[in-house]
């Protein structure tokens, strides 16, 4: 897992290439789940002998949400993506496990205990930690499991197959970069360099183990959700039926999986019935404005413009001005309204995303003014005291007398 979001850079324990790191949870066990323990433990897939459980899915999608939410903003349709590609993550891991189980590699004890320590400093207590990890379903012993899990996944395919770099590949490397940056030293690059071609190797290397894992693997998908997106993708609606009703009678209370139902059965031809599931989405979340777009495109579709219209414009009142979202929800009013024809509605939606991301570069040069005067005001309190300081600063005017000068 991709951390940098550790507190201290002297608690990350590496596992590939020096930035693969455990601890990326941490943040998510701060927000909280209530995933009771046997939801947890629920399988979703399984790689030959290896259960993968809602509870590694979760934490898989959570972190590439968050990475996503990172880079961009994100729609409904996005999270079905993110779930598909989050279990094929899982798989991979899942693969590597297998592997290593049968190789007979183990965890580094001593690594696993360090994370879990690293994470638990970020609490006030221990018991702080313990209830945030039971709020995800896991105990202190589960969760030194999974850390115990997601180190062998990170090291395995460098141990199975270790990567070497050569001083040629290392000067290769150097000239090829040397030729844009003429004023590179060779020495001060050679540490860099290295590390940039160990990690390249090991990526590579990685990818490759899997591929070969998966030839013989046996590889089993339960979870409805996952079925249901890849069916839609493959155009076997009736399925996609099937198996978003099977996820909705899990998660009964999803707005969303309402709004995908609603999609396939309109996609299978079942007009009446999709117009059920986006009823029931509203009135799960009536105020929410990607399930308000979610019914108005499928209106559109229909032919009933009017009532498209009406709810798109109630989606729009709707989207606040979080700079993450809003944009987003007038980006799809504004092009729903365009392909309708409707040119001024478009162009007001245009308006609002820019006065969003006005008033959001406006907050940030604010907040960036405030640093630079707080930067400011440090260090002149700084300088201050060390004019106040007649010792130290007589020591200095002697050390700077002391030193020749640039003309000497």
């Amino acid at each position: 897992m991709i951390s940098g979001m550790r507190k201290r850079a002297g608690t990350i324990v590496a596992v590939i290439a020096g930035i693969v790191a455990l601890g990326m949870i941490i943040p998510m066990l701060f927000a909280g789940s209530n995933v009771n323990t046997a939801a947890a433990r629920l399988a979703v897939a399984k790689v030959n002998a290896v259960k993968v459980t809602a509870l590694d899915l979760a934490l898989e999608f959570q972190q590439a949400y968050s990475r996503r939410i990172q880079s961009g903003g994100i729609t409904p349709d996005d999270i079905e993506v993110l779930r598909s590609e989050a279990m094929d993550s899982v798989i991979e891991g899942a693969l590597i496990l297998d592997a290593a189980n049968k190789a007979g590699y183990v965890a580094n004890q001593t690594v696993v205990n360090s994370a879990y320590e690293a994470d638990k400093s970020y609490f006030s207590d221990e018991r702080e930690f313990i209830s945030a990890l039971s709020n995800w379903g896991f105990t202190a012993k589960s969760y030194k499991e999974y850390l115990s899990r997601q180190q062998v996944i990170g090291s395995y395919p460098n141990v199975a197959n270790p990567v070497e770099v050569t001083d040629e590949e290392i000067q290769a490397k150097f000239d090829e970069v040397a030729s844009t940056q003429p004023d590179l030293e060779y020495d001060d690059a050679k540490d860099n360099i290295e590390q940039l071609i160990r990690y390249s190797k090991e990526i590579a290397n990685r990818q490759t183990l899997i591929e070969e894992l998966r030839e013989d693997a046996k590889i089993r998908i339960y979870d409805p959700r996952v079925l249901a997106y890849r069916a839609m993708v493959d155009g076997d609606y009736d399925e996609a039926v099937k198996q978003y009703k099977k996820a909705i009678k899990q998660s009964p209370q999803d707005p969303y999986l309402q709004t995908s139902l609603g999609k396939a059965l309109a996609a299978a031809g079942k007009a009446r019935d999709s117009q059920t599931a986006f009823e029931s989405a509203i009135k799960m979340a009536p105020e929410e404005p990607f399930v308000l777009i979610a019914q108005a495109d499928n209106l559109r579709k229909s032919g009933d413009t009017e009532g498209a219209r009406d709810l798109y414009g109630k989606a729009s009142d709707l989207a606040g001005q979080d700079i993450t979202f809003s944009p987003i929800v007038h980006g799809l009013v504004r092009d729903a309204y365009t392909e309708m024809g409707m040119d001024d509605e478009a162009a007001r939606e245009e308006e609002k995303i820019a006065e969003i991301q006005e008033a959001a570069r406006a907050r940030w040069e604010e907040q960036l003014r405030e640093a630079l005067e707080e930067a400011k005001a440090a260090k002149e309190a700084e300088e201050g005291d060390v004019v106040d300081n007649p010792d130290e600063a007589d020591v200095e005017l002697e050390s700077a007398a002391e030193s020749p000068s640039v003309e000497e």
